[in-house]
């Protein structure tokens, strides 16, 4: 089954915690802190591919997580970095967060963008010492890793999309001019997923797609054309495939009118791209004057009408001439049909908002709240330290100008706090949850 839309959980690994540790070796009563750094965490990286066709692989498997970084050690041993975890996915794949923004657009194989990216490491103590004094008692903790869902959607990248109705012989012309093997038959509706083929030709290669059957309103979401629209926005060339059979029931230029609606009613930018149209199944003799109706409707659109039969290969060898000449200068021209992606930097580190919610209030910030996730809560010293950071950085005076109140419960990354105005103990700033339990040996 070809898939082309799944919904991932991507995880970071966490950073690795520092290491509280202090020299003790016989000569060396006053070694000091030897704590080591942690190691960071582990990143999860998509990375485009041709080995891999559709987003299939999703559907059996939608969580990752990378590897923790590892913990310190004394003797300033650091912890080792979290190994990266790498997603495969097939060339074309869009990612998006889950408010629908494009975060990264993987046209070509090789490409790679961090999705989720690894917590920071926590340091260990004998960096702490320019900081905190001689001899700090405790360590940070790792950063948690980035965590979120991520919506993936493929978009095929071919060259030529070859669009038409159901059964207007898409899969039998791509079988003839590349090496794609559809199944053909027919009936209506025989290809049910969009078909890959390379054509090869006297010059340059170029990649071809058909698109299943297309009807009128597919771009309302009827048939099952709409689920595979999108495959033609990665294509520079457009072919408009008409069946021109006297049987079929349909008059061709209504068909020319109609996909061309179609792909414009969809994406408007799409009727800017090389467009031509292929008259097919001209062996069956269809009727003069509806040849000579689509001729005008080309030439009013200022498209390039070619005749050809998939069934007995005549025109074919035109229509593929015209086709590379169409490709090589789409590629000349630079024609852009991957997603535009603007990577805009996240809030900076200093930037800090404070509201009250039911006579509580919430402080949110990059900064400040990595500030908390990375504090040893089982560790009195290091809460002071937290204490004396949060007041550093204007926490107090943020949460004063806000209207907070002595003794006023503020929360930051789900940790509770205790407002105390400037004057008071630093430990008495912060106040633990109920479910950390009290430190015992300080």
């Amino acid at each position: 089954m070809f898939i082309d839309e799944a919904e991932v959980f991507v995880e970071g690994g966490r950073g690795g915690d520092g290491c509280a540790s202090f020299l003790r070796e016989k000569y060396r009563p006053h070694g000091g802190p030897d704590g080591g750094d942690g190691g960071r965490g582990g990143d999860v990286v998509l990375e485009a591919t041709n080995s891999v066709r559709t987003l299939g692989e999703f559907s059996r498997r939608r969580h990752f997580r990378a590897r923790h970084g590892g913990r310190g050690g004394s003797k300033n041993k650091k912890g080792g970095r979290g190994e990266d975890i790498v997603v495969m996915v097939p060339p074309g794949t869009l990612a998006r967060d889950e408010e629908g923004r494009v975060v990264a657009d993987l046209v070509e194989a090789g490409q790679r963008f961090v999705v989720a990216g690894g917590g920071r490491h926590g340091r260990g103590n004998a960096r702490l010492v320019s900081e905190v004094g001689p001899l700090p008692r405790f360590a940070e903790k790792g950063e948690p890793g980035q965590a979120h869902l991520v919506k993936l959607e493929l978009k095929l990248v071919a060259d030529v999309a070859i669009v038409g109705f159901p059964n207007a012989g898409k899969s039998s012309l791509i079988s003839r001019i590349s090496r794609a093997r559809p199944k053909v038959a027919d009936y209506p509706f025989t290809t049910i997923e969009p078909n890959l083929g390379v054509v090869v030709g006297e010059d340059s290669d170029f990649v071809v797609t058909d698109v299943p059957g297309l009807i009128e309103g597919a771009h309302e979401g009827r048939g099952m054309g709409i689920a595979f629209l999108r495959h033609i926005e990665r294509a520079a060339v457009i072919l408009h495939l008409v069946d021109m059979s006297p049987d079929s029931g349909r008059r061709p230029v209504e068909d020319l009118i109609i996909l061309e609606d179609e792909i414009g009613s969809f994406n408007p930018a799409l009727l800017e791209r090389h467009r031509l149209v292929a008259a097919n199944k001209m062996d069956l003799s269809p009727p003069e004057e509806e040849l000579d109706e689509l001729r005008e409707e080309c030439e009013r659109r200022d498209l390039r009408l070619m005749e050809i039969s998939a069934a007995t290969g005549k025109g074919l060898e035109q229509l593929v001439g015209v086709l590379a000449e169409l490709v090589d200068k789409a590629r000349e021209e630079g024609v852009i049909t991957g997603e535009e992606v603007l990577y805009e930097p996240g809030p900076g580190e200093e930037t800090m908002s404070a509201a009250c919610e039911d006579g509580r209030f919430y402080v949110t910030g990059r900064r400040v709240e990595r500030l908390v996730m990375m504090t040893d809560w089982n560790n009195d010293d290091a809460r002071a330290h937290l204490a004396r950071k949060l007041r550093d950085i204007g926490v107090e005076d943020l949460l004063a100008r806000t209207g907070a109140h002595a003794g006023d419960e503020v929360e930051i990354a789900g940790k509770s706090f205790e407002y105390v105005p400037e004057g008071a103990s630093a430990g008495e700033f912060v106040k633990q949850d109920d479910d950390v339990p009290e430190s015992k040996d300080g």
